[in-house]
């Protein structure tokens, strides 16, 4: 059973594919703009339980690199993506439906590579910084004396 959000947002969604915002886009991403438009739109709804007209910027990197990252489609029309909800936000404010629109779609588009890593299954890898130990610092052995004069011939052997 639909929800009044979710039959909003369906609504949102029709009315952008009839759009010649959403013709410009190429048509394999046409094919599955419907379904990660909702995903996106409902996934940034969920960030904070607002209605659409409330999203903001903290509510659709989540959609996006959480709740679109998922959706099956060919990974040639991924590319396309960020591009794509970028338009349909700009076109809701074109609309009167959502304020800021354009800029939360600049924001998108600046999320393309986090999202193609994403979709991917590709995480940051994250490394801890690692200090070389000099010569004259004090030996990590805990004796107190400096590393040359203590364990540096046992230690790079």
């Amino acid at each position: 059973m639909s929800t009044p959000r979710q039959e909003r947002i369906a609504h949102w969604v029709g009315d952008f594919c009839d759009t010649s915002a959403f013709r410009d886009h190429p048509s394999l991403v046409q094919e599955y703009a419907p379904e990660v438009l909702q995903v996106f739109l409902d996934g940034a709804c969920q960030a904070r339980d607002v209605e659409p007209a409330d999203i903001e910027e903290g509510d659709v990197k989540p959609a996006l690199l959480e709740h679109v990252a998922r959706v099956e489609m060919p990974a040639s029309a991924r590319g396309d993506v960020p591009a794509l909800c970028a338009a349909f936000l700009a076109e809701m404010q074109t609309q009167g439906r959502l304020s800021g629109g354009a800029q939360l779609g600049m924001y998108v588009r600046a999320l393309k590579k986090p999202f193609l890593d994403a979709a991917e299954g590709r995480t940051a890898t994250l490394r801890a910084p690692e200090t070389k130990l000099g010569r004259n610092d004090p030996c990590p052995c805990g004796s107190g004396r400096k590393y040359k004069k203590c364990c540096m011939g046992l230690l790079d052997s």
